[in-house]
């Protein structure tokens, strides 16, 4: 009470100091207790302070497995390159921050001081590309495959250039060049759209970006390996903690084969080279060899084409730009795969097919094969406006590849379709239906990514009304302003009548388009890959195949980890006898009764090939050249035709398909078949048995 009493008797002043020092002394008992139990009582105490090192880890890219043909050799290996590497840290430790090293290393590498302050200046939302989207501490690569120029200024001089190193890398090495470039694809490092979609990219690894490269990139990317280095609360590297090291990426076994691969590409070039000696333009082409019993492909040949080693470790803007050049003419695209073309005459397979198997014509019959017909007020003519004053077989027809044969029948269909209409009924629209069984309208399904691959396509009634509900605006505009962009006049006009018909009859299926159709005409496109896939139902008992390219995945120790096989789509529901008679019909042993046998007549395998050729219109361009082949022939017990290869060719705006894809498809046949020697593959048949890879290092 006297204590209180003595409290409350004290100046206010002094009390007031009394009760901050009790506060102040409760908090700081309180923080040391808190600090206690934080340090050495709590089971979940932090595991480093402030005067402790954590860890940083550096991700080490694992090499890419290789891409081998059908008999093991490499398509795509690994070479050692020298890559220049810059350490941040270093130079924001020196006193200019690097400045003057950056200069001097932007004079080696060709390069500006900017430009490479910019590259190893970790990205952020304040900083945009070109950045380093890496972990600060991790040196960043500034020169992909230096020179040995390069090389030898740095180690020579290594005090002018702090915190500048050359490390030993593995990149992709294309041996041949532009060969199989399409199918091949191209890799690129990654980006930081890459790492959001896939978090097990890492900022330094390579990948796919097409072809089997793309397809396939899980599996050739390998797994990284990990640098684990100790840093300091500044987070500057101390020393390294542990090493996992990259494990390579599985090799991938494809059914090219390299001699046959090559041939196709060296006799498309001779062909389109000699139609332009002839005043062609011969503006593009492709090649494919596909293996009609299992759905594989042996080759695959486009021009023009491009050299893929120009993407590793990224492609300069010099280059990229002459590729994407509009005289360049888009080397980037497969022809072969990508390409969508008029496929002319070589689509009477299709054609044929659905007339025998809807009953339309009769093996049995014949029927006219005037010099022109007249079809919705139009008249339309054979090549040449060639005739017959007798009837013909289906056999000869397809011989002779007479357009009005096929004409006559299509256009029947077509009317008795609109009766049906008219009845409150669907159409069948049987030409259409066979169409899309052999795989017109969809995407073949090769093992390529799908945006690589074109899908064809074909007029139906469906179709043309969609598309003029989408487009009457556009049609009718067009019409309107008539074209004023177009300096010739006849095409001017031509344009802005068809946009003036499109306007107001755009929508309308006609009797006429039916007709084009069946001669691979009007609005009917299919890709060569398509039209090898169909040719490949006509001697393989009608099977429909995703077709594919690879074959088999190998470790980097050589042990087969899974084996790749092509898909069946479908069986085609036209029989033997159909498919028969139709390879019959064009087998080249019938000798000019073909026209696909012109280049070939007098050859020492003439009768163990068939073929069909194609010659297709396309406005304002020249002729696109076609050729569907199959061969060595051969009937089994029950008269089957069967075939080892089928070669599909053709050339935009290059003639006739016996004058140009004719010849082109020769060469190889030439090869295939041992004419000049020996055959370039053994026993004049694909290969069936996987290569034995023994190691892949």
């Amino acid at each position: 009470m006297a204590d209180e009493r003595a409290f409350r008797h004290r100046p206010p002043g002094a009390r007031r100091l009394t009760i901050i020092v009790v506060l102040v002394a409760s908090m700081v008992a309180t923080l040391l207790g808190r600090l206690y139990y934080v340090q050495l009582l709590d089971p979940n105490k932090p595991a480093q302070t402030a005067d402790r090192l954590h860890e940083g880890v550096i991700v080490v890219p694992a090499p890419r497995g290789l891409i081998l043909d059908a008999r093991g050799r490499p398509l795509v290996q690994n070479t050692s390159a020298q890559v220049v590497t810059v350490d941040r840290e270093t130079l924001q430790g020196l006193p200019d921050k690097g400045a003057a090293v950056l200069g001097k290393l932007a004079g080696l590498l060709g390069t500006s001081a900017a430009r490479l302050a910019a590259e190893i200046t970790p990205c952020s939302p304040k900083v945009p590309a070109p950045c380093w989207i890496g972990e600060p501490f991790q040196p960043v690569p500034v020169a992909t495959a230096a020179s040995t120029a390069v090389v030898l200024a740095l180690g020579e001089h290594r005090e002018d250039y702090p915190g500048v190193a050359v490390e030993t890398v593995s990149l992709p090495e294309y041996p041949y060049g532009t060969l199989a470039a399409h199918v091949l694809g191209y890799t690129g490092k990654v980006a930081e759209a890459d790492t959001s979609q896939n978090p097990a990219l890492s900022d330094v690894d390579t990948i796919g970006r097409t072809g089997l490269q793309a397809q396939y990139d899980s599996i050739l990317r390998g797994t990284d390996g990990r640098q684990t280095l100790l840093l300091n609360p500044q987070g500057y590297a101390v020393r390294q903690a542990t090493n996992v090291p990259a494990v390579q990426g599985d090799t991938l076994i494809t059914s090219i084969d390299l001699d046959v691969q090559r041939i196709a590409e060296q006799s498309l070039a001779q062909e389109i080279a000699d139609r332009r000696a002839h005043g062609l333009p011969a503006t593009s082409g492709a090649v494919v060899v596909m293996d009609p019993n299992t759905g594989r492909i042996i080759a695959i040949a486009s021009s023009p084409t491009y050299d893929p080693q120009q993407f590793v470790g990224g492609i300069s803007d010099a280059d990229y730009a002459e590729l994407t050049a509009p005289a360049a003419n888009d080397p980037l695209v497969g022809r072969a795969i990508a390409g969508q073309y008029a496929p002319g005459s070589t689509f009477k397979l299709i054609t044929s097919s659905s007339l025998l198997i809807h009953h339309e014509i009769s093996l049995g019959g014949t029927y006219p094969c005037p010099g022109s017909l007249t079809i919705d007020g139009r008249v339309k003519t054979n090549y040449d406006s060639e005739s017959f004053d007798y009837p013909l077989s289906l056999k000869d027809a397809l011989g002779y590849s007479c357009d009005t044969f096929f004409y006559a029948p299509a256009a029947a269909e077509y009317y008795r379709d609109q009766t049906r209409i008219s009845d409150g009924k669907k159409p069948n629209e049987y030409l259409q239906r066979t169409a899309a069984l052999y795989g017109v309208g969809t995407q073949p399904g090769i093992d390529l990514p799908a945006d690589e691959q074109a899908a064809g396509s074909y007029a139906d009634r469906e179709t043309r009304m969609t598309r003029w509900r989408t487009q009457r605006t556009q049609y009718c505009g067009d019409a309107r302003r008539g074209y004023p962009e177009v300096a010739d006049r006849t095409q001017r006009a031509y344009l802005t009548q068809l946009a003036s018909e499109n306007c107001t009859d755009g929508w309308r299926y006609r009797a006429g388009d039916n007709a084009d159709m069946s001669i691979g005409q009007g609005e009917t496109t299919m890709s060569p890959l398509q039209l090898a896939v169909a040719y490949s139902a006509l001697v393989n008992g009608g099977k429909i195949w995703e077709p594919r390219l690879g074959w088999a995945v190998v470790d980097h120790n050589g042990k087969t980890v899974r084996t790749i096989e092509p898909k069946l789509r479908r069986t085609v529901p036209v029989s033997r006898t159909y498919l028969n008679y139709i390879a019959d019909s064009l087998d080249f042993g019938r000798g000019w009764a073909v026209s696909g046998a012109f280049a070939y007549i007098g050859s020492p395998y003439q009768s163990r090939l068939g073929g069909k050729t194609g010659t297709a219109e396309v406005e304002g361009k020249k002729d696109t050249s076609w050729l569907a082949s199959w061969g060595p022939t051969s009937h089994d017990r029950k008269g089957n035709v069967g075939a080892k290869f089928v070669v599909v060719g053709m050339i935009e705006q290059a003639g006739t398909g016996a004058t140009a894809a004719g010849p082109m498809l020769k060469r190889i046949w030439d090869a295939i078949m041992g004419a000049h020697g020996k055959p370039i593959v053994a026993g004049k048949k694909p290969i069936t048995t996987l290569p034995k890879v023994t190691q892949t290092r």
